[in-house]
């Protein structure tokens, strides 16, 4: 929940490129907080990692409702 409040004061569309902060959109994203891109995941080794950056491009009314709840 704190990267959608950061993500409802931001300047967007916002990439984002810190991992952490990818699997947190990809969360907001399925939850319809938030409208993005999110990369594919690559398998690879026992290991998953994002293929990109995610792009925010909006937060949604229901995302707005969310954080002004926890805020």
């Amino acid at each position: 929940m704190e990267l959608l409040a950061r993500l409802c004061c931001a300047h967007l569309p916002l990439k984002i490129h810190d991992l952490a902060d990818i699997e947190k959109c990809d969360v907001l994203r399925a939850e319809q907080l938030i409208e993005a891109d999110v990369p594919f995941v690559l398998h690879e080794r026992g290991r998953s990692a994002f293929s990109g950056q995610a792009t925010v491009m909006r937060v949604t009314a229901k995302g707005l409702n969310a954080a002004k709840q926890r805020g």
